[in-house]
């Protein structure tokens, strides 16, 4: 297996921004500190790997956004978020789409290698090893926005998703719903599971069995809501109410479920995650965890090109998600309202 960054890190007990100061020679570090990472390289047989050297510090005014899903309306708000910011500061983005997959992602850092952008906006990685090779073969800035703890090495915004998936759960089981279907975040592990770990703890603190049936995994793309919802209507006890892990799956099985004739909310509730631009039109009304897209992107981008201009120590933002409450959960219903 290859000796990397974190190792070095580990062995030299110090932050990996520090470990790779050291390589890059670049930056304020102590001569004992110094030392010690140099021992460590020697003692590994470290070596860095060629990816990411050209991202080298000739400042372009311009950062990479890389994100999972363009075709996701999240994903756009995000984008606008983060352009907004950086244009208001002299920057420019360059977006680029992983599609989920990581060669694809690889092939994105390569496109913003060539284009020498000063930092990298990364949602959600995939291959979070590749953050690490980004680091350590260059003096790039990243700042990494994600839903899973951890990201200690380097600049991260931390939503708290397993935050937002409990009050989402919680808020079916208020309504008086004790059979809730689930259609999950995909299985591998280089997602984030902690919507998963939230609709789980919501189950539990009511004193609910977790049923394996009522969970189907999705992919958070287009025409994954459409394939679970059938899987969880077709059970012989089906769910009265479904929690989604995003809101383009969410709507995709309120389209599903009318078009076999169930009424949203009545004979089925469904709550989604994200708080889209589409949740809040009419004839969706879809009640959701509102990310706080816009902060999160303002914030990245501010962190970010602070960070370019005057170098950081790993800053760390825990932002919360908030339940928006609308038609398709029932609780208008609950309450005698039309």
């Amino acid at each position: 297996m290859r000796v990397t960054i974190k190792d070095v890190a580990k062995q030299a007990n110090v932050a990996i921004s520090t470990a790779s100061r050291v390589i890059n020679n670049s930056g304020y570090v102590s001569e004992d500190t110094r030392q010690r990472v140099e021992e460590a390289i020697k003692r590994l047989g470290y070596v860095p790997n060629s990816i990411a050297r050209s991202l080298k510090w000739k400042q372009t005014f311009s950062i990479g956004l890389i994100v999972s899903d363009i075709g996701n309306p999240f994903y756009a708000e995000l984008a606008q978020a983060v352009e907004r910011a950086a244009r208001e500061r002299g920057y420019s983005v360059l977006l680029t789409n992983t599609d989920s997959k990581a060669a694809q992602e690889r092939d994105c850092v390569g496109v913003l290698a060539a284009k020498q952008v000063d930092g990298i906006i990364w949602y959600s990685p995939i291959n979070e090893e590749l953050v690490d090779e980004v680091m350590e073969n260059s003096r790039a800035t990243v700042v990494v926005i994600t839903g899973k703890e951890g990201h200690l090495g380097h600049h991260t915004i931390r939503i708290d998703d397993q935050l937002g998936a409990f009050e989402a759960v919680n808020h079916l089981i208020s309504l008086g719903h004790t059979r809730i279907g689930y259609i999950a975040e995909p299985s591998d592990p280089k997602f984030p599971q902690e919507r998963m770990k939230g609709y789980r703890r919501a189950l539990a603190e009511a004193g609910l069995e977790f049923d394996e049936s009522l969970v189907v995994r999705g992919t958070y793309q287009e025409g994954s809501g459409r394939k679970a919802i059938k899987v969880l209507l077709g059970l012989e006890e089906r769910p009265t109410a479904v929690f989604c892990a995003n809101d383009l799956m969410a709507i995709e099985a309120m389209q599903y479920a009318r078009g076999v004739g169930l009424r949203i909310p009545e004979d089925l509730a469904v709550v989604g995650f994200d708080n889209t631009k589409l949740a809040c039109l009419h004839g969706i009304d879809l009640t959701t965890v509102a990310q706080p897209t816009y902060e999160m992107g303002r914030e990245g981008a501010k962190l970010l090109i602070s960070s370019i201009t005057k170098p950081l120590s790993p800053r760390q933002l825990l932002l919360r998600p908030s339940l928006v409450v609308r038609r398709s959960c029932g609780q208008y219903l609950k309450e005698g309202q039309r």
